[in-house]
C-alpha cells in the first residue's frame, strides 16, 4: 500500500506505506537516479497499479504522483 495525500491547506503531502509501499518507491527512486526523467505513479481508476485510492484512514489519496529527476 502506498498513498499520497495533501493535507493542511496545501502546506503537507503525507505518504503512507506498508513493507510493500516502501519497497516500491524505492524500487522506482532507484530507476529513477541519474535519469534526467520522471515516473507517474498511478492508482487503478487512473489506469494505474501503484497508488492506493485510500489511505489507511480511508480517506481519498492522490490519483497520480510524477516524481521527476533533475539530472546531475
Amino acid at each position: 500500500m502506498l498513498s499520497f495525500q495533501i493535507k493542511n491547506e496545501n502546506r503537507t503531502i503525507e505518504i503512507s506505506c506498508d513493507n510493500a509501499g516502501i519497497s516500491q518507491l524505492v524500487e522506482v527512486l532507484t530507476r529513477l537516479r541519474g535519469s534526467g526523467n520522471h515516473v507517474h505513479l498511478l492508482t487503478p481508476s487512473c489506469g494505474g497499479s501503484q497508488l492506493s485510492e485510500k489511505t489507511p484512514y480511508g480517506e481519498n489519496a492522490i490519483g497520480e504522483v510524477i516524481i521527476s529527476h533533475g539530472g546531475d
